[in-house]
Order: C-alpha cells, then structure tokens, then sequence
C-alpha cells in the first residue's frame, strides 16, 4: 500500500494543494490521534503519494494521501467534510482504512531504515517490508479492533492499485509477496478467509502446502514481533522468508529472490499465472468489500448503541449526583436548614414595595408569553422524502440485501415539531454573595423576591440558592418567597458548581419538561475552576432546551462584568442592570422571551 517509500529517501517536505488543505488538517489529527503521536503531518490531494493510494515516510514524518485513489475520482474537499468525524469515516470506509494503515506504520514502524538496508540483501530487505505490513496491523486491530472492518474494505483494493510493486519476473517470487500481502492479513485481523479462498488455492498451487505453511509461521512470528523501534528481531525472519521462497523457485524453476526483477513491473509481460493471480485478487476485493459493508453496519450500529448506553449512564450519574446536592442544600423536606460555611448573614428581612409589587406584575405578563415557547419535537424515519437522507441507513440496507437478508429501510429522517399547550414554567435562580457584589446586595434582594412573586403568578414551580464560599437556600422548589430578604455579600470564593448541581436536582432543569429557565445574578469574577463550571453547565442547559438569562450590575473592576466573556458564543441572553432597578422587569422579562425562544 505505499507503505514506506523507502528507497527514495525523501527528506523534504510535501505541499499540499491549497483546496485540500482542510481534508490535510483533519487526516493529521486522525493519524496523529491513531498513531499517538503528535508531529505527524498529512498531505492530501489528487497527485499525492507519488501514484501510491497512500504511504507514510518516517523520515519526515508524513503521510501522503491520494484522494483520487482512496476517496473515488472527481470527488472534492467539500463532498468530504471532516474526515476526522467517525460518522464521515463510515461515508469513506476505503479513505479510513488507508489512512489507518499509514497511522499504524507512524505508531509502530519506529526502526532506522538505512541500517537494515546495510545489514540484509535486497530481497531480504524486500521481505521485512512485506512482513512489516501485516505486523503493524496486527498491533493496530489490537489497539483499534472496531477498525478491522476499514481495512477489510481496503487491503484488497488497495494491494491491487499496487500491484506494480510485486509484479516479478518470477511467479515463485509473487505468488509469496501476494501472499504477505493478503493471505498474511487473515491472521493479523485485516481481512476475511472467504476473501483470499481462491487467491489461497492460486498461491497454493504455486508454492505448495508444505511451503506456504511455512511462510505462514513466519509471518505469525513477526505478527507477535513487538520491539517496534528495533528491526534486528526482524532479520532472521526475513532471512527465513528469503531461505523458504528461494527452495521453492528453484524447485519450480523461477528465478530466486536474489535474482528476480521485480518492483516496477516495467516492460513486463504477465505470466498465465500472473494472470490467475490479479483475477482471483480482483474477486477478493470484490467480496471483501461486499462483507466489510455489512461488517461496518455492525459495528457502526454497536458503537452508537454503545455510545447511547454511555451517554444515559452519564446522564444518570449526573442526575444523581444533582439529587443528592438537592438534598444537601435543600434538606430533605424537614423544615430544618442545612448548615452552610458561608460567611453572609440576613441583614434585612421587609415587605416588598409597591414599586416591587408593579415590576413583579410585569414580569409575569412577559413570562407568560415566553412559556408558551416550548415545543415538543420527535424525530420520524421514513422510506421515501421528506427529510434528511441518511447515508449510512441506505448503505446498511444495501449491505443486508447482499446478504439476502430482506428488511425495510428508512433512511428518510425529519423532525416534527409542534407548540406544547401551556407548558409549566420552572425557574431556577443562582445569586452571588461574593465580596465583589456586596454593593448590590439591595437590589439582588428585590430581584429575587420580583422573581419568585412573577412565577407564582404564572403557576411555575422556582427554587432559588445563594452562592459564596458555600451554598444555601433561600427559596426550596416551589415555595413562594413572601418577603424581601437582605443577605451580606462578605464570602471571598464562588461554588457555582455546587449551586447549579443544587438547583438542578431540585428543579430537573437538564433532564425535565417544559419551559425551563435558569436565572444567574452574578458579575461572573470567579476563580478559574468555577469559569470552567460555568461553561459547562451553560453548554449543558443549551444542549437540553434550558434557557439561560445572566443578570448583572456594573463590575467594580470595569464597566462590562467578567460574566460577558464566560458567555461569548452561547445563546445566553445577558443583561447589565442598574442598581435602582429601573426598568429592569421589562429587561428581565425581554431577556426571559429571548432565552427560552432560542432554547425552544
């Protein structure tokens, strides 16, 4: 398959067509992901490789990658997409394989090259090469066993668009080359037996039982080879190759190893046996694509079965994790409260104002039109248009089919969406006792009570903490804050964290129904782990249809809080208040519409 490229020694850099320089980046990071590896450069393109489907040259440290010949004719970079993205791999099963292969020679072949050119003749030489390509995958499909399946759609193909390489002057000499080539691949896990069965018996013929079960062993033994950057191990094996092919030339009156022409396949004309060998090939790659299509179907299906199972166990184990922080802050329905380290105390405890009673009315006039933004969506397979079309769907049906398993596909996908009629509203509200907002102590007071007053008046469920250096309630699912309560701001840490965890199990705010909105009264200064909370938990809320409004006053360290870049690219919607409040139930409200619109 290209593999080293050797012989030339090529020490300068490859440059890579500007138009492809994407699908380049996006090979790198898979060979580079593969290989374990991080100077690995990728070159691709439609004159890339030197005429080779790929190679990798361990001199430079790059794989080349012919797009004609791995991806199909005129296709192009964007028909491609990223190619790193495990769902395009199964749209490029035979671009996955090559490149698989060349990442392996990145992770494994780690042996000086002109060393064992120096220590081995040519033909010897020639046969550490061709075992090296089966042991390097051999290592691989342990490593990546989900990956065996690309290279069945591959090895075969691609041996045959390099056959140049192998055609000799002496059939002994190919019918073991084609052998190391293929046969060798059953037992390293890159192909089936049912793919090589005619090939098998064409080798067979040539070689004889005796002789190819030998060779067999050999290239087992360098298969469990694995001093990866020490090729000495490797030499009697060769030696041993080189012993075995030349008895066998000599016996069927070829010319031996050391004296074939062989490589280039220039000026030659095929032998009958040539001839038997390139067909019985051709009908191995031929079966061994149609088997690895309903081998990728399996395995797709089983990684994102897997992937599912993995994906409800997180949400499980976040979910719990919620729950028991809900009980922690909240207590566990006893009229008890939980003792906190947190240094803020209840400085004024009133009855709210007429000003606050107005601001509540309006919001709750805006939160009752921004509930009715949720909406139900289900997603819907069907056999014909409309929708999506889903590539893999169709390719899994045609697999099945050639299998004579006859079943209906649905690669049609869409989804239906539709208005949920009054949906419950549920609000959960963070605020910061932080030093760095105790000037806005006040006014936090009369937002949180504003808050809880306009979703009584909706019928929403709210809950509400205070977070500093430690986390505690103000406000327990469902429960209505009757008075306006002051609270000291004297505490030197944020627990985001701790508080969104809190809230969530009390409210199911990730994994609930409905219109769901989360409040955050904060300038957002916090310490560099709870930033990284934030982020998440705001992608989080983003990913399950939970808005988020961010609330906040002017920083004491400048006039935009440190809140705006914790939000940049999120479809929070933010709001820098006054600290009279002016006009900030309309603001709220606004923010309220814009935030579950965008969630919805």
């Amino acid at each position: 398959m290209g593999q080293f490229n050797y012989s030339k020694k090529k020490t300068t850099p490859s440059v890579s067509h500007p138009e492809w320089l994407g699908v380049s980046a996006a090979i790198g990071k898979m060979v580079n992901s593969w290989a374990g590896r991080f100077d690995v450069a990728a070159f691709a393109g439609p004159n890339a490789a030197e005429g080779h489907p790929a190679f990798f040259n361990p001199l430079t440290a790059e794989v080349e990658v012919n797009v004609e010949k791995c991806f199909g004719d005129d296709v192009s970079p964007a028909e491609i997409g990223d190619i790193s993205d495990r769902e395009v791999q199964y749209e490029f099963p035979r671009a996955t394989g090559a490149i698989f292969h060349e990442a392996m020679h990145a992770r494994f072949s780690q042996w000086d090259l002109e060393p064992a050119q120096k220590d081995l003749s040519p033909a010897e030489f020639r046969a550490l090469v061709m075992l090296e390509e089966g042991r390097i995958e051999s290592h691989g499909l342990e490593r990546f066993p989900n990956n065996a399946a690309f290279l069945r759609s591959t090895v075969l193909d691609l041996v045959i668009s390099d056959v140049a390489n192998v055609q000799s002057d002496s059939d002994t000499v190919m019918a073991a080359d084609i052998a190391a080539l293929t046969l060798a691949r059953v037992d390293a896990g890159s192909c089936d037996e049912s793919d090589v069965c005619e090939l098998h018996d064409v080798i067979e013929s040539k070689l004889g039982a005796s002789r190819l079960e030998a060779l067999r062993q050999v290239w087992l033994e360098a298969q469990r080879y694995d001093q990866h950057s020490v090729a000495e191990g490797m030499y009697p094996l060769a030696k041993e190759w080189v012993r075995i092919v030349t008895e066998a030339a000599e016996e069927n009156g070829d010319p031996t190893p050391d004296q074939a022409q062989s490589g280039d396949g220039a000026g030659m004309t095929p032998s009958e046996f040539a001839e038997a060998l390139a067909k019985a090939l051709e009908e191995g790659a031929e079966s061994a694509l149609i088997g690895a299509f309903g081998d990728l179907a399996d395995i797709q299906m089983s990684e994102e079965w897997a992937e599912q199972v993995s994906a409800k166990q997180n949400a499980a184990k976040t979910a719990q994790e919620a729950r028991n922080e809900a009980v922690k802050v909240f207590g566990s329905g006893t009229s008890e409260m939980p003792t906190t380290t947190s240094y803020s105390k209840l400085h004024e405890e009133r009855a709210p104002r007429g000003d606050e009673r107005v601001a509540a009315v309006q919001l709750a006039q805006l939160l009752e039109k921004a509930k009715y933004r949720d909406r139900d969506e289900t997603e819907v397979t069907s056999e014909i248009p409309p929708g999506r079309l889903r590539t893999r769907a169709a390719v899994q049906g045609v697999a099945l089919k050639s299998k004579g398993i006859m079943t209906k596909s649905e690669p049609w996908r869409q989804t239906k969406r539709k208005h949920v009629d009054d949906p419950t509203l549920n609000i959960g509200v963070m605020v910061d006792i932080s030093g760095s907002m105790g000037g806005a102590m006040e006014p936090m007071a009369s937002l949180a009570w504003v808050l809880s007053e306009a979703t009584r008046r909706v019928q929403g469920r709210s809950a509400m903490v205070y977070f500093g250096n430690d986390v505690f309630p103000t406000l327990k699912p469902g429960q209505h804050l009757d008075r306006v309560r002051v609270f000291t701001a004297p505490d030197m840490t944020e627990k985001f964290d701790r508080a969104f965890k809190a809230l969530d199990g009390g409210l199911n705010l990730l994994n609930g129904s409905g219109a769901r909105l989360l409040v955050v009264v904060s300038d957002g200064e916090y310490p560099d782990s709870e930033k990284l909370a934030v982020r998440k938990w705001v992608a989080a809320c983003e990913q399950n249809g939970v808005a988020v409004v961010w609330l906040s006053f002017p920083s004491t360290y400048g006039a935009q809080p440190t809140a705006a870049s914790l939000l940049k690219n999120t479809k929070a919607a933010m709001e820098i208040l006054d600290l009279d409040l002016k006009g900030s139930a309309k603001a709220i409200g606004a923010a309220a519409v814009k935030a579950l619109s965008a969630a919805s």
